[in-house]
Parts: C-alpha cells; sequence; structure tokens
C-alpha cells in the first residue's frame, strides 16, 4: 500500500505576519514620497491657475488705463496693503478745429473725418484731478446735449479752450478697488462728482483671493508721459505670487 503524501499551499502564520510587517514597512516609507508628490502637484495648478488670473487682471487694468481722459487718475490709500484708483474712462479722443457759440451751448465742430460715438461727457484740456472731479462746476468736463455727423453740442459755463485742439468723450468713471474679503472690483456707471464709488451700479470681479494691491501714479510733464505702477499680490493655499506692472497712459490734454 502506497501512502499519498499531503502537499501544503497556504501561508503559515508566521508568514503572513512577516508579510504584513514588511508591507506595512513599504508602506510607511512610499506615502510621504507619495503624499509630496501630490501636494507639489496640487500647488503647481494653484500657482498656475493664479498667475494666469493675475495676469489676465493687471492686463485688463492696464487696458483701461492706458486710455484714461487725461490727467484724471487719482489714488486713494485704504491702508498699507490696499488701494484704490479711479479715473475717466475714454471712449473717444480726437481733435477739433473751432468751438462755435458766445454762450451755452456750445458747438465743437471735429477736423478728423472720424465717426463720433456717442457719449454723455466731454473733456477738453482738463490738467489735474481735482478740475476733473469738481463736475458739475469743472472747467475742463462737460454735459454733452447732442451729437451729430462732425460737431458736439455741450453745456458750459464759458468756452473752453486746447492749446492743442484735443478733447476725450467718456460715459463713466471707472474705480478699482479691493474689499475686505479679499476681492478686486471694477466699478462704473457713474459721474465724476461721485468720489470712488464703491457702491456703482456696475459692479463686476476682477480677481478674488487677492492679499494686497497698490497703485502708485506719476503725472506726466514736458517730456515723459504719465505713469502708474501695479503691484498684485495675490494667493491661494501655500501658494503667493507678487505682479508688479507699469503702464504709460497714452492720452494727453
Amino acid at each position: 500500500m502506497f501512502r499519498t503524501k499531503q502537499i501544503s499551499n497556504g501561508f503559515t502564520l508566521i508568514e503572513l505576519i512577516i508579510v504584513i510587517v514588511i508591507t506595512g514597512i513599504v508602506a510607511g516609507i512610499l506615502y510621504p514620497v507619495i503624499m509630496y508628490g501630490m501636494k507639489s502637484s496640487k500647488q503647481f495648478n494653484e500657482a498656475k491657475e493664479l498667475s494666469l488670473r493675475a495676469r489676465l487682471a493687471i492686463e485688463r487694468i492696464s487696458r483701461d488705463l492706458r486710455y484714461a481722459i487725461p490727467n484724471s487718475i487719482r489714488v486713494h490709500s485704504v491702508n498699507s496693503t490696499n488701494d484704490s484708483i479711479e479715473f475717466g474712462d475714454s471712449i473717444f479722443q480726437s481733435h477739433y478745429s473751432t468751438i462755435d457759440g458766445t454762450s451755452s451751448p456750445y458747438t465743437l465742430n471735429d477736423d478728423t473725418g472720424l465717426t463720433i460715438p456717442t457719449a454723455n461727457y466731454i473733456s477738453i484740456y482738463n490738467t489735474n484731478a481735482d478740475n476733473f472731479y469738481s463736475y458739475p462746476n469743472s472747467t475742463s468736463v462737460f454735459d454733452v446735449t447732442s451729437i451729430s455727423g462732425s460737431q458736439i453740442q455741450f453745456n458750459a459755463n464759458q468756452k473752453p479752450y486746447s492749446p492743442n485742439h484735443r478733447y476725450s468723450l467718456f460715459n463713466t468713471c471707472v474705480c478699482y478697488s479691493l474689499d475686505t474679503n479679499g476681492i478686486l472690483y471694477r466699478y462704473s456707471g457713474y459721474n465724476p462728482s461721485q468720489d470712488f464709488q464703491t457702491d456703482a451700479s456696475d459692479k463686476n470681479i476682477l480677481i478674488d483671493n487677492v492679499q494686497g494691491v497698490e497703485f502708485k501714479y506719476y503725472p506726466g510733464n514736458l517730456s515723459n508721459a504719465a505713469l502708474v505702477s501695479i503691484t498684485l499680490i495675490v494667493k491661494i493655499g501655500d501658494s503667493q505670487l507678487t505682479y508688479h506692472q507699469e503702464v504709460h497712459i497714452r492720452n494727453v490734454p
């Protein structure tokens, strides 16, 4: 009679314990590496998104500022990390040949042949922000009453004059301001008599997660154009970025 040999294919308890211990050691070694990689990937994606949004925000502000009404830019410092900037939002700049009339309303004759858009206000030879924002008593900002062809009619206490025969048209002032929740807003839809309108009817979010914003305005002179320096600090999670840009103001009185 032959005896059948029994073969065992299972693990012993000791072998199972050894496998569990080794697996735990390997997992303990790999976990920090995996988590670090995941955290690094998350931070990279956050920084990439933040960088894109910050660049778009800076570019939007810069685009508005380049065509601001001459000498209408002013900055209000709320605190060390929060500035607001305000200016007249020009939609059309041109030259005129004459301004006709002996009393209001006066008629400005554009000599460029360009199509003049509809506008609420006209600015002629504005030399400083104080005068611009003293509207309706300003000597450089006036209400447009009608536009027909190459002629613009406007109300003024006295006939204005520009040595270079320049003028600008606009419909609203614009204000960029940071609120207490880290949201940078663009405000518009108000006239120059209203200071830094953070409750204006037209309010749009430009960017959130803002730690601070700084605007510095350097008025122009005979040899240099006006300049605005912008510093924007944004943060998401552990990712914080600081952007700086200088904007040359193209319009002159």
